[in-house]
């Protein structure tokens, strides 16, 4: 008896730890990490972008992307690949001759150790802007789930970006295509 009464005020004690020990409001780095990572990851990359089907084969390699880290990521995400995928042909046309936009993407670091940042981005919405009213409205959303990693050292970075919705005019196109960008590339220091 004594033994399950000892045993029950065991598991109720790690329980107890357990949950005081996960405080979600404590920063998981300090700012002056924070602002470490951003310089470390200062720079403006040249590389290359493989296109491809979300959990599918690639569609297309790009060469001479580039990317600039600064306090983001913008990045020039070029709107071929997808152009070739949608259905509907003045959508396709228009997203041919608009021909790349910049996305814009928060980091949230996870993890710094040993010259590796790893990282996940939060791009914002691309609103392309109808011209004189002859033209859609557009409006490409991403997904909140991809990042990637810099090797500092190296003068190296790759990350992964994937258009997750297109809207059209405020109206949800249906048909769109699943992609990832994954870009790799190496830097110039600013």
């Amino acid at each position: 008896m004594k033994t399950k009464n000892l045993f029950g005020i065991l598991v109720l004690c790690l329980g107890v730890l357990s949950l005081t020990s996960c405080n979600k409001d404590e920063e998981f780095f300090s700012s002056e990490a924070i602002q470490q990572m951003l310089f470390d990851l200062k720079g403006t990359y040249h590389g290359t972008v493989q296109v491809a089907y979300y959990q599918g084969s690639n569609i297309t390699e790009l060469q001479n992307v580039v990317a600039v880290s600064r306090d983001s990521l913008r990045f020039n995400m070029a709107l071929q690949p997808l152009s070739e995928l949608i259905s509907d042909k003045n959508l396709s046309d228009r997203l041919r001759e608009i021909g790349e936009v910049s996305v814009v993407a928060g980091y949230e670091f996870l993890q710094w150790d040993s010259g590796t940042i790893s990282f996940v981005l939060h791009p914002k919405d691309v609103n392309i802007l109808g011209e004189h009213d002859t033209s859609a409205d557009i409006r490409i959303v991403f997904s909140m789930n991809y990042g990637g990693d810099a090797v500092t050292y190296m003068n190296f970075m790759m990350f992964n970006m994937s258009p997750l919705e297109l809207w059209v005019d405020g109206k949800k196109y249906d048909d769109f295509p699943r992609l990832v960008y994954h870009f790799k590339g190496e830097y110039e220091r600013l």
